[in-house]
């Protein structure tokens, strides 16, 4: 205030300032420590041709997809699906159902997928962790409330009828680049989904199991009375026209044209579709190089005529058993390899660590990215 005498303000003063400098000295000897520890660490986790590919974890639907997969195969009999179902039991929630995530709360359609899983693979209906499994899944809707990918696992193992989900046309494949609904409208994770999975809607599979292998006792109502499938926290538009009542339309619109069988392109559409699927699967981990186009790459393949010797066959059950990580007991699927941002994000550590191009492992690492 004026008329006042500033007066300096004293420097802080903190008791103990000589312990201090002891901590501090102490705390960065540990933290280099660490440091070179942590870099001995992933050099020694470093591939001789110069990458990183750790682990890449994910929720049971993975393991659950591979079951039902392996079921409308006939095959599940095999060793492995038994071990992927132990795993399944292993990550059941303590309430009955299955999460996304650790700690997170039941996931609807992954549980359904989970327990359809273990009564296909065996596991007894009146068995404790399933009875406790279908009162969660119920109490969440049952199965009646389930995504759009899940129902079509559904009706791949004869639960319930193709006119309950989505028409996906292989004709998408033939519209052009100006149409403002195509496939290069769409992102590449969706295009390698969709068009293998229009080549499964185009022929409808469909395996039949003995009814006590079934998971009617998750339906709430029938089928036909199942709500709309909506897209997570879509809010209702507004207005003469929406995206979703315009796709809303065009489902409709093509399953009427589909009962009456009125379809002039489907011959080479199919055969489009499947180019285009088959076409993109050489010098990569599979359509996508991702689990879930994958799996309908196979589907869609033996749809399509392929036989289980086939080379296309064979390349993509070679893809999916290189997701899997097995165990005495158990197995689990990764949802995918990751190999390049797993080196670019290795060589980020070490340069903040201190570590340049001279040094020979950071070398073959960038030299192996560069290569990608």
């Amino acid at each position: 205030m004026a008329g006042m005498e500033e007066r300096p303000i004293p420097a802080p003063h903190f008791r103990g300032g000589a312990r201090r400098e002891v901590v501090d000295s102490a705390l960065a000897q540990a933290v280099s420590e660490s440091r070179d520890l942590t870099c001995d660490w992933l050099f020694s986790r470093q591939h001789p041709e110069g990458y990183w590919c750790g682990e890449l974890e994910g929720d049971t639907i993975l393991e659950s997809e591979y079951i039902l997969l392996l079921a409308w195969l006939g095959q599940i009999e095999i060793p492995l699906a038994k071990k992927l179902a132990a795993y399944i039991v292993e990550k059941q929630l303590p309430a009955g159902g299955w999460g996304m995530y650790p700690g997170g709360k039941l996931d609807i359609s992954g549980s359904v997928k989970a327990y359809f899983a273990l009564k296909l693979t065996g596991h007894d209906p009146e068995s404790e962790y399933m009875l406790r499994a279908r009162r969660a899944i119920r109490a969440a809707g049952g199965a009646d409330a389930v995504n759009s990918f899940t129902r079509f696992y559904l009706a791949l193992l004869g639960q319930i009828s193709y006119d309950h989900c989505p028409a996906v046309p292989p004709e998408l494949v033939l519209l052009p680049n100006w149409s403002p609904v195509n496939i290069y409208r769409m992102s590449a994770w969706s295009r390698t989904i969709v068009v293998p999975l229009s080549i499964m809607w185009a022929h409808r599979p469909s395996r039949t199991l003995a009814a006590e292998r079934g998971i009617r006792e998750l339906f709430l109502k029938e089928p036909a009375h199942w709500p709309q499938l909506r897209c997570p926290g879509l809010r209702q538009e507004r207005g003469w026209f929406s995206w979703d009542r315009f796709f809303r339309r065009m489902d409709s619109g093509i399953k009427w044209l589909e009962k009456r069988r009125w379809r002039p392109l489907r011959k080479r559409a199919l055969a489009a579709a499947t180019e285009w699927m088959t076409s993109r699967f050489a010098h990569s981990d599979g359509l996508g190089a991702i689990f879930p186009p994958i799996i309908w790459s196979v589907i869609a393949l033996k749809c399509q005529g392929y036989d289980d010797d086939s080379a296309e066959v064979r390349y993509n059950h070679e893809q999916l058993r290189a997701l899997v990580i097995e165990e005495k007991f158990t197995a689990r699927v990764q949802p995918c390899l990751s190999p390049v941002w797993d080196t670019a994000i290795a060589l980020r550590a070490l340069a903040v660590a201190g570590h340049t191009l001279d040094s020979e492992p950071a070398a073959k690492a960038v030299n192996w990215l560069l290569e990608k």
